[in-house]
C-alpha cells in the first residue's frame, strides 16, 4: 500500500516535472517566435507600402531652361 503511493507520487511528480519543465516553456516560445514572425512581417509590409506611395507619387521636373547641346570645337 505504501509503495503504491509512493509510485503513483513518483509519477504525478515527474508528469509535473515535464510539463512545467518542457512542454509549457516551448509553448511560450513558440507563441513569442509566432509574434516576432507576424511583427517582421508587418514591417516589410508597411516598408513595401511607403516605397509604393513613395513611386506613386508625381515627380516634379523643374524646368531650368532651354538644354543647348554642347559640342567641343577643335582649333
Amino acid at each position: 500500500m505504501l509503495a503504491e503511493i509512493f509510485f503513483y507520487a513518483i509519477v504525478i511528480y515527474l508528469v509535473y516535472k515535464i510539463i512545467f519543465d518542457f512542454i509549457v516553456p516551448v509553448a511560450t516560445a513558440g507563441r513569442q517566435m509566432k509574434q516576432q514572425f507576424k511583427n517582421v512581417n508587418e514591417h516589410f509590409n508597411q516598408q513595401k507600402q511607403n516605397a509604393q506611395q513613395k513611386n506613386n507619387q508625381p515627380k516634379s521636373k523643374k524646368v531650368v531652361g532651354d538644354y543647348i547641346d554642347f559640342e567641343e570645337v577643335k582649333k
